[in-house]
């Protein structure tokens, strides 16, 4: 896999511990940075800064377009009743994007609801 970061830097990714070390401190990429970990032209996990949080979105195998990952927070758990999904805003946090981009690179199913889900 490749990691496309904000600066131009492109790295060639063989396992987890390369992916760690290469993915910078989340904290400091700037507003409208973009981190993208591309499986092929077509398949990727692309995630842009907003202000405070991020706006993740994927292209996984088998997906026709691109999905965008949510918070949840669009579900109420107690009435189980769907609210209006779309944020304004970025909705996810740095610790939650970190994981999101090590369970992409594993192939495992995202922790993170996709929004319309």
């Amino acid at each position: 896999m490749e990691l496309h970061l904000p600066d131009g830097t492109v790295t060639d990714l063989n396992n987890l511990d390369e992916l760690t070390a290469a993915l910078p401190a989340l904290e400091t990429v700037p507003e409208g940075g973009v981190i993208e970990l591309k499986k092929s032209p077509k398949h990727s996990l692309r995630a842009e800064r907003d202000d405070a949080y991020w706006i993740v979105s994927a292209r996984r195998r088998g997906w026709w377009f691109r999905q965008t990952l949510t918070t949840g927070d669009w579900i109420d758990p107690a009435a189980r009743k769907k609210r209006p999904f779309w944020v304004v805003r970025g909705c996810l946090s740095d610790a939650k994007v970190k994981t999101t981009f090590f369970e992409y690179f594993e192939g495992r199913k995202f922790s993170q609801l996709i929004k319309g889900d």
